[in-house]
Parts: structure tokens; C-alpha cells; sequence
């Protein structure tokens, strides 16, 4: 069995445990609107601006025969500029104010999932990022029509999903791409359970960055729609 096809079975049961979460089982119920989809854009945003310069930051510990794989990491870096642009954008279509964002701070579960791809990065194995990136880059493909659907019911117009769509299609050629990360990378039990770790730490601070914006829009917090005023002063992010 390759390395690949080994991290497809853990991966089954990341998946499994992530749609049981407490968030995503409150969108297949319906039991979110659209001040939900809206928070959970919010961070979204968050996220992935830091998308690109984060795989491209694991390419400055590559060594040996990893340095192979500089070439496909840094052009699938540059394949992520932009998706925090399509976050705002789908915000936009459903009425959300995204003027302040950029200068504002993401909720702290979402810094905690943002900083953990950095961790292991810097502070564990490289390899490891591999288990960060696996995890989101096939959620979309393999959940993500289900997520549209549950979208859709909450009256999610499909111009306001063009991030998750974008997802969807994208992450295919990106699912190609992990299979000659983790075949040429993973060389041994300890890389696999460094990868498997991080896939399984993903999932659940993915899960904890949906129930923080959740519950950020159950209290009325964030984000802020368009011609009305924030509850509150959000405190300004560092540059």
C-alpha cells in the first residue's frame, strides 16, 4: 500500500469525526442562517490570506530529496493567491459589510488553526503540513456538494458560494498534487503518524473555528451588515 493510499484510510475517519462536529451537524439540520454562512466567511478570509505564504514558508525546510517537491509547492502556493479576495466577495453578495475585515482580528479558534500549520512547520516536521493541507484540500471535493445543497436550503444564493465552488473544482487537480507529496515525501512509519497527526488536529480545529463563528453570529457579533453599525469595536489586527 503507498503512503498516499495509507493516508486515505486515516483520512476516512478525520472526515467521519469532523461531520459529526457540533457545527456541521447544525447545517445539515438547518439550524444556521445566513448571519452564520456570513461569520464563517468571515474567518475564512482569515485563513486563507495566509494560504500562500505559508506553503511557500515549508519550502525553506526542505531538504534532500524533499527539495523535489519546492517546484509543485510553490505553484500551488500561487494557485491560493486570491481565495481570501472570493470570501469577501461571497460576504458581499449576501448583504455583509467587508470594508473593516482586513483590518480587524479573526476570532481565536480561527488563530489557533492558522497558527498550528505555522507550529508544525517551524516546530515539529515539515512533512507534518502535509496533514494541514490534506484535510482542506479534500473537504471540498468530497463534501462539498452536500455543503452546497445544506447552503442552499438556508436561501445561500449560488453567486454568494463562488469560494466553496471555486473549492470544489480547484482542489481536484490540488488531491492530484498531494499524491506525489505524500508518495515521494512519506518514508517511514514516524513521517506517516507526523501527517496523520496534523490531518487529525486539522479536523478538529476546523470544527472549532466553525462553532467560534457560529457563535459569534448566535451573539450578534460578527460580521456586520450592510447599513447598520457594529455592536461593538473590533480591535484592530497587527500589519
Amino acid at each position: 500500500m503507498s503512503p498516499f493510499e495509507q493516508l486515505e484510510r486515516h483520512w476516512a475517519d478525520v472526515e467521519r469525526e469532523f461531520m459529526a462536529s457540533r457545527p456541521m451537524l447544525r447545517l445539515q439540520r438547518g439550524q444556521v442562517g445566513l448571519d452564520h454562512y456570513a461569520a464563517y466567511l468571515r474567518e475564512t478570509y482569515f485563513y486563507t490570506r495566509e494560504d500562500p505564504q505559508k506553503q511557500a514558508t515549508a519550502t525553506a525546510r526542505f531538504r534532500g530529496p524533499d527539495r523535489d517537491m519546492v517546484k509543485y509547492f510553490l505553484r500551488h502556493a500561487l494557485s491560493e493567491v486570491g481565495h481570501d479576495q472570493m470570501a469577501l466577495a461571497d460576504l458581499t453578495a449576501i448583504g455583509f459589510e467587508t470594508a473593516s475585515i482586513p483590518d480587524e482580528n479573526p476570532l481565536p479558534a480561527t488563530l489557533a488553526m492558522t497558527g498550528f500549520a505555522y507550529y508544525s512547520i517551524q516546530y515539529r516536521q515539515p512533512i507534518s503540513y502535509l496533514g494541514w493541507l490534506y484535510f482542506l484540500e479534500f473537504l471540498p471535493t468530497s463534501k462539498g456538494g452536500g455543503i452546497a445543497e445544506a447552503l442552499a436550503k438556508l436561501g445561500v444564493p449560488k453567486t454568494a458560494m463562488t469560494f466553496l465552488d471555486e473549492h470544489r473544482s480547484v482542489d481536484v487537480h490540488h488531491n492530484k498534487l498531494m499524491r506525489i507529496y505524500a508518495d515521494h515525501m512519506i518514508r517511514s512509519e514516524y513521517d506517516l503518524d507526523e501527517v496523520v497527526y496534523a490531518l487529525t488536529v486539522t479536523g478538529t480545529l476546523f470544527a472549532n473555528m466553525l462553532e467560534g463563528a457560529f457563535e459569534a453570529a448566535d451573539r450578534g457579533d460578527l460580521p456586520v451588515r450592510l447599513g447598520s453599525q457594529p455592536a461593538a469595536v473590533v480591535s484592530r489586527s497587527a500589519p
